[in-house]
């Protein structure tokens, strides 16, 4: 599944480089690996959303790293982004390719979901690699609309948080050598 992932990462990676200051470059490109490794990990037939994995393609995988950019991004630099003034909002939209307003409303769907932000992440996943035809949680296709389970949000969760997480000291390391450069 990692090679779905490689052609989006090469169009965010150009972008980024084209577009990042060096700290964000090392930021934002640990993120993106790190995303693309839990994607090849949740794809997996025991990964959450290995329900998902016939609408797995090169185009729905880059949709599924932009959303999942955009939430760690929040979550790691939650104060930076929540300023509608914030250099990261622009230059996500420009790795991403998307405009700055989509950015900020996705920011803002995430912290004003009625649900958790993982819950939200996980519905936007699950459209992405159905094409909006399920969002039920359980894979079959039938076209309902996404029917809260705490179970799954909270296994998705904390799957997600738990696999990112390992990333933290690597991205402090790196900001941190970026900042002496």
């Amino acid at each position: 599944m990692r090679e779905l992932a490689a052609p989006g990462l090469a169009k965010f990676n150009q972008r980024l480089a084209e577009a990042g200051l060096p700290r964000a470059v090392k930021f934002i490109s640990t993120l993106n690996g790190a995303n693309a490794d839990f994607m090849a990990y949740a794809l997996s037939p025991a990964g959450p959303l290995g329900g998902c994995r016939a609408g797995a393609s090169p185009d729905s995988v880059e949709a599924c790293l932009a959303d999942l950019l955009i939430y760690a991004v929040n979550l790691f630099a939650r104060d930076e982004l929540r300023r509608d003034t914030s250099e990261l909002i622009p230059l996500l939209a420009r790795i991403v390719d998307i405009s700055p307003t989509r950015v900020m409303l996705k920011r803002d769907n995430l912290n004003k979901a009625p649900r958790s932000a993982e819950w939200m992440l996980y519905t936007w996943l699950v459209r992405n690699l159905t094409g909006d035809r399920n969002l039920t949680g359980d894979h079959n296709l039938t076209g309902e609309r996404a029917k809260y389970d705490p179970e799954l949000e909270r296994a998705f969760g904390y799957q997600y948080l738990s696999y990112i997480g390992q990333y933290r000291e690597i991205i402090e390391r790196e900001l941190n050598s970026a900042d002496r450069e």
